[in-house]
C-alpha cells in the first residue's frame, strides 16, 4: 500500500511552473529519500501534501483518501511534518512546549507519556530546560518529539540534517531508523547530505526543476550504481587517445587529470597501455557510485 500517491501534481507561482506533473508513490513503512537540488521542488511538494499550499492542478491521496475528499482532514491527523524550520517556542521548556502543543491539537498526554517521548529523542535529561538553550541537534530532536505527540503514521522531514555536526547527524539517523523499524512510522525525508540519506532510505525519489525523474528502491539503486575505474594522469588528452584505442566508450574526463572509466576493463590492461604510451599514471583505484553520483548522472542524462 502507498501512503502517498500524486497524479500529475502541478504547482504554479505566477508564470513559474515549479512542480510539473509529478507522479509520486511513497510505500507504507518506507523511509523515502527525496533527493534534489535547491529549488528542485522538494519543499513545495511537502507543502502541497501537508495542506500548507494548494495544487494548481493534479491531485494526491494520503492513506488512499483524495485531497478533495471531505475526509482528508481526518486523515491528516495521522500526518506530522517539520517543513522548512522546526517549530516550537524557545522561551518554554521541552515539557512546556509539549503541553502547549497538546492544547492546540486537542491531545492529552500523561506526564509519563511526555517523558517517554522525550526519552525516545534523548532529551529526557533536559526536559525542564528552555528550548533556547538547546544545541541545533537538540532542537531538531525536540521538533521530532513534538511531531510525535499526535502519534502519526506518516512524517515529513524537510532537510532535518542541515547544520548538524557529525554527532548530531548520527543521533538523528539512529532515531529515524528506530521510529521506522520499531514503530512502523513512514518517513518522507529530504536532505542534501546524501551520504547520510544513503544509510537510512529504503527507497528514493529523484527530482530536478520540478520534474520527478525517477523513483527507485534501495536494492534497485544498489544494482544500478555503476562501478568505475578511477585514474589520475598528467596528460589527459594522451590518456584519452589510449583509451579510445582500447575501445573504451563510457568515460568522464576532468581538467585536474581525473578520469572515470565505466566500461568493464581490467586494471592491468589500462596500466600496461599507459606505460607503453609513456603516460604517467599518478593513481588508480576502483570505486562504486554513491547516491550523489547516481543523481548527478541522472540529471545530466547519463553523461
Amino acid at each position: 500500500m502507498n501512503l502517498i500517491e500524486t497524479k500529475d501534481l502541478c504547482k504554479r507561482y505566477g508564470q513559474n511552473l515549479v512542480i510539473d506533473h509529478v507522479n509520486m508513490h511513497v510505500p507504507e513503512n518506507a523511509i523515502y529519500g527525496f533527493v534534489g537540488e535547491n529549488g528542485s521542488g522538494k519543499t513545495t511538494i511537502m507543502r502541497l501534501l501537508t495542506g500548507l499550499a494548494e495544487p494548481t492542478s493534479g491531485s494526491f491521496t494520503l492513506f488512499g483518501v483524495g485531497n478533495k475528499d471531505r475526509n482528508i482532514h481526518n486523515v491528516k491527523k495521522q500526518v506530522s511534518a517539520i517543513v522548512e524550520v522546526p517549530s516550537f517556542i524557545p522561551s518554554l521548556t521541552a515539557l512546556q512546549n509539549m503541553k502547549y502543543l497538546e492544547l492546540y491539537q486537542g491531545v492529552k498526554l500523561t506526564d509519563e507519556q511526555r517523558m517517554e517521548l522525550l526519552k525516545k529523542v534523548h532529551l529526557d535529561h533536559v526536559a525542564n530546560k528552555k528550548a533556547k538553550t538547546y544545541s541545533l541537534g537538540m532542537r531538531q530532536r525536540l521538533a521530532i518529539a513534538l511531531a510525535l505527540v499526535s502519534k502519526p503514521k506518516l512524517m515529513f522531514l524537510d532537510e532535518p540534517m542541515n547544520g548538524l555536526d557529525p554527532e548530531g547527524i548520527a543521533e538523528l539517523r539512529e532515531l529515524l531508523i528506530e521510529l521506522n523499524q520499531k514503530e512502523g512510522l513512514t518517513i518522507l525525508i529530504s536532505s542534501h547530505i546524501l551520504s547520510e540519506l544513503e544509510k537510512i532510505a529504503t527507497c528514493y525519489g529523484f527530482i530536478s526543476h520540478g520534474h520527478l525523474l525517477e523513483e527507485i528502491s534501495y536494492d534497485e539503486l544498489q544494482n544500478r550504481c555503476k562501478k568505475s575505474l578511477n585514474i589520475n594522469v598528467s596528460d589527459v588528452e594522451g590518456a584519452k587517445k589510449v583509451l579510445e584505442k582500447l575501445k573504451v566508450k563510457e568515460i568522464n574526463l576532468f581538467p585536474n587529470g581525473d578520469i572515470k572509466i565505466y566500461d568493464n576493463i581490467k586494471t592491468n590492461t589500462v596500466v600496461v597501455a599507459f606505460a607503453k604510451a609513456g603516460i604517467d599514471l599518478n593513481s588508480i583505484n576502483s570505486n562504486e557510485e554513491s547516491v550523489e553520483d547516481y543523481y548527478f548522472r541522472l540529471i545530466h542524462g547519463g553523461k
